[in-house]
């Protein structure tokens, strides 16, 4: 027999991790790539890592006030790492953007120097647009965005501290963008070698998980770094390219990352999280693209995976998705794949999601809007937050007769109860405490009967009475109203705002819900590094609202491939076939135990035969008719 056939599953993959942590040495420090694949134990790694640091050379870098850097892809991963290593201040932990801050917070005169070349260039491209313009409304926006740049070019000469806030909203001239952040950083980060030496001072060792959709920008000016001081500096990236699912990732990482033995390249091919069945699926999905396999585990033996081929004419997709359901029970024997509750449902976009659980205005309202995009995805856009984390949470204290976290709330949060606003105005605690209540129980009155208030109703009493502060987005977007029936729609921060203002209240609390990732319902995006029992993968073109992001049915036999993919395909360039199959594997290999892989087309018999050319799934396997 094999060594590999006789390695206990546990320490199959032990290998790579010791290479990883021989990579973290002081005195010669080296940069690797972990190439680990789906379920593989890539945060493991990445934990075990950081404790070998804590436990080698740990009392020497805190006694020269040096930390270990580590990039996370979101908060939750950061806020889990931070968990495993209890939050030791030999690490700092953060998401890209976090990090990319830190790089350059209090460099005033250089994020001034950088925006002062920046500026014009958006100016320009405004400009040009405005000439370009066919409506009224347009050319508006134009100029307003115009006016805006100007009063900004002019207004930065006057700056004494740039602010920027990972988690929120960035408005006025002092304030800096998610993209002009991470684009500053990378910049400076090549062009200023004062900055690069205290980057290398702090950091001797930089990791860097999900290191596929770390933004390309900062990625190669990392990649540039790691090349000025290699052999006194160690960047290390975890990731697996075949679940790069962002655009802007950097495409080609892989070959951009110099060969053994300047850089070490470990990889991990176990997968503890799925059952065969499933793991024989993903790794036929991938054959294609680079041919690279996972192992089962020994304990993992068995699992289903199923394709349910339907007409993309289906009329109640949701009762045929019920059906579905009903049917893997059968077929798996696991009862609960009745229970809607305890089944992850995976859709390509979020306004499908948005749709069966019952948000959709409110994703209708803020989701087109590109800049606001980002924090509605994750819910961190601070006029929503004022909703989420505010006004939510009270009302539902009130509604328990939860009177002790109704006021823990109103003492963090409300103006009302705020000590500096306090001091000097010779209001009495009686006086204070009665404006408090008469506040709560106006907004509560916006509820009575089971009323369901609008959130532009809800606000207007949140402003009247001063019961919580309220962003400047909200207030303009209030003293504007909402938007009328008969006003061109067009997709600015103002007119989100407006459109908000319309939105029931109801719809907040699924939302939450959705953005903590506690809904039966996620995002391909949104589900990576997450894993779940029971998997239903959606793939439904129809869905598509931006059909060059994906094609199921080209991916599935059903479409030709269109001129610009076939040129993109020649030119060794990211198309529509490779996006989505990537985006496939990343769904499919969430499924522990049982996968529903459900697939709407416009010829079922196609795709149903190309699944089995493929050799995805057996004729068996592939149902076409739940009704």
């Amino acid at each position: 027999m094999t060594g590999a056939e006789t390695t206990p599953d546990d320490t199959f993959d032990a290998g790579a991790d010791v290479v990883v942590q021989s990579c973290l040495s002081l005195e010669a420090p080296k940069s690797f790539f972990l190439y680990a694949g789906a379920g593989s134990g890539k945060t493991r790694s990445l934990k075990d890592a950081l404790e070998q640091i804590l436990k080698t050379v740990g009392p020497d870098l805190a006694r020269h006030r040096r930390q270990v850097g580590v990039i996370t892809f979101t908060n939750a991963a950061r806020d889990e790492i931070l968990r495993r290593v209890s939050h030791s201040p030999l690490f700092h932990v953060a998401t890209i953007h976090s990090f990319a801050w830190t790089l350059i917070e209090g460099r005033t005169e250089d994020i001034r120097g950088w925006l002062l070349d920046k500026v014009p260039d958006d100016l320009a491209e405004k400009k040009e647009k405005l000439t370009r313009a066919r409506t009224d409304n347009s050319r508006a926006n134009y100029a307003k965005d115009i006016a805006s740049l100007e009063a900004r070019m002019i207004a930065l000469n006057a700056v004494r501290k740039f602010t920027y806030n990972p988690n929120g909203d960035n408005i006025g001239t002092d304030a800096l963008s998610h993209d002009e952040v991470i684009k500053m950083a990378s910049a400076l980060l090549t062009s200023k070698e004062v900055l690069r030496k205290i980057v290398l001072a702090r950091y001797p060792f930089l990791l860097i998980d999900e290191s596929q959709d770390t933004m390309k920008e900062l990625m190669e000016a990392l990649l540039v770094f790691e090349g000025l001081y290699r052999g006194k500096f160690a960047l290390g990236l975890f990731g697996d390219t075949m679940q790069r699912i962002y655009p802007q990732g950097k495409p080609d990482l892989a070959a951009a990352i110099p060969p053994s033995p300047t850089w070490a390249r470990p990889e991990k091919q176990m997968n503890h999280r799925s059952r065969k069945r499933i793991i024989r699926l993903a790794n036929a999905i991938r054959s294609e693209a680079d041919g690279w396999s996972q192992r089962a585990r020994a304990d993992k033996k068995g699992g289903f995976a199923l394709a349910y081929v339907l007409p993309a004419s289906t009329p109640d997709k949701l009762d045929a998705e019920i059906a579905i359901c009903a049917d893997m029970a059968g077929r798996t024997g696991d009862m609960d794949w009745t229970d809607q509750e305890t089944v992850k449902t995976l859709t390509v976009e979020r306004h499908m999601a948005a749709s069966r659980l019952g948000f959709a205005r409110l994703f209708a309202a803020i989701d087109p809007v590109t800049e606001l995009k980002t924090g509605f995805k994750d819910g961190t856009l601070g006029p929503l937050r004022l909703f989420t984390d505010r006004i939510l949470p009270l009302v539902e204290a009130q509604d328990a007769s939860d009177q002790f976290t109704g006021m823990a709330i109103l003492r963090v949060h409300s103006p009302l109860l705020d000590k500096s606003e306090l001091e000097g105005a010779n209001v009495t605690a009686q006086a204070t405490m009665m404006a408090v209540r008469d506040a709560v129980a106006s907004l509560m009155a916006c509820f009575k009967a089971g009323t369901d208030p609008s959130c532009g109703d809800v606000l207007s009493i949140i402003v009247e009475k001063k019961l919580f502060a309220v962003p400047d987005a909200l207030t303009e977007a209030l003293t504007l109203g909402p938007v009328a029936k008969d006003e061109t729609d067009e997709d600015t921060r103002t007119m989100a705002w407006r459109r908000f203002l319309s939105v029931r209240f109801s719809e907040i609390p699924i939302y939450k819900q959705y953005t903590a990732d506690d809904s039966r319902f996620g995002t391909h995006q949104g589900v990576k590094g997450l894993e779940f029992p029971r998997v239903m993968v959606i793939a439904d073109d129809s869905d598509l609202r931006f059909k060059g992001a994906a094609s199921y049915e080209k991916l599935f036999g059903t479409k030709p491939a269109s001129a610009t993919d076939k040129k993109k395909a020649a030119e060794g360039k990211d198309t529509t076939f490779d996006r989505t199959r990537r985006l496939l594997y990343v769904t499919c290999t969430r499924a522990e135990e049982s996968l529903a892989l459900v697939i709407y087309s416009d010829n079922p018999a196609i795709a149903r035969q190309t699944l089995i050319n493929k050799k995805w799934f057996a004729a068996e396997e592939i149902i076409t008719d739940v009704v």
